[in-house]
Parts: C-alpha cells; structure tokens; sequence
C-alpha cells in the first residue's frame, strides 16, 4: 500500500466514507474554537460562520455528500435547557432564557436520522440530507 492509499478508506462504501471523513474532522478540527480560527477576507459575511441577528450564539455549518453538521457552543448550559427542531430548510435552536436561533440550512433535510450531542461543550448536530427530488410545475400565465 503505498502513501496516498493509506490516507483514505480500503473500500468505496458509504459507511467506511463517512466514519473515515467523521473521524477526519474530529482529528482535524476538534480543538479549535471558532475564535481560534483565522478570519478570511470575503466581500460578504458567511451565514453559516456568523452570529445570527436575532441571537448572540455563534454557529458553524458544514456539509458533506449527505449531512449537514452544525457546532453551537454550550458553555454551562444544561442539556434540559436546550430544544432542537428542524423542517426541511431550517433548523431551530432554544436555549432557555435566550433567544431563538434559526439557521437556514443550506440543502433539504431527511425527517429521519437527525442527531445531536454535546462533545466538550459543543452541541454537534448532524442532519441527513434528504434524498428525494421535488419537481413542481409552475404554471405560465399567458401575457394579455
């Protein structure tokens, strides 16, 4: 097995994909605050990276293939102070006596398979993103 292979997973199967790119992540970015991390010159804030208006939680949101994951700090907050929801664009946040974070998600989510926990006062949320293809028909109005 030379270098490059040894990198990355033996087989092609989503499973081994996805522990491979969780355990990734968790080697990668498990001791960085986003206060640790550099700021990057941009023309727009991300929304994804930024603080929501209505809330003083910070955020990140990342994607992969079939989730989104989303890292909500939680210092000294008790489990049974927080409350999760999500629909298919948008996941929401309260967090006793504070105000309701929601974040637009940037594909639709699955109804099924969602999971939270907190890993070093971190909430990591990680939603399946949904598989089914919604096609509507618009109708033309005719110009008069």
């Amino acid at each position: 097995m030379d270098f490059w292979q040894s990198l990355f997973p033996k087989s092609n199967s989503p499973d081994d994909w996805q522990e491979w790119l969780q355990k990734y992540m968790n080697e990668s970015f498990s001791n960085l605050s986003p206060d640790a991390m550099p700021s990057m010159p941009s023309s727009q804030p991300s929304p994804s990276s930024q603080p929501n208006s209505n809330s003083n939680s910070a955020y990140s949101m990342f994607e992969s293939f079939h989730y989104v994951y989303i890292h909500i700090p939680v210092h000294e907050i008790s489990l049974n102070d927080i409350q999760v929801h999500h629909t298919l664009t948008q996941l929401i946040i309260r967090i006793h006596e504070q105000p309701e974070l929601k974040i637009t998600l940037p594909a639709p989510i699955s109804k099924k398979g969602a999971t939270a926990e907190v890993k070093e006062e971190t909430l990591e949320i990680c939603l399946p993103k949904s598989r089914q293809q919604f096609e509507m028909e618009l109708s033309i109005d005719p110009i008069d």
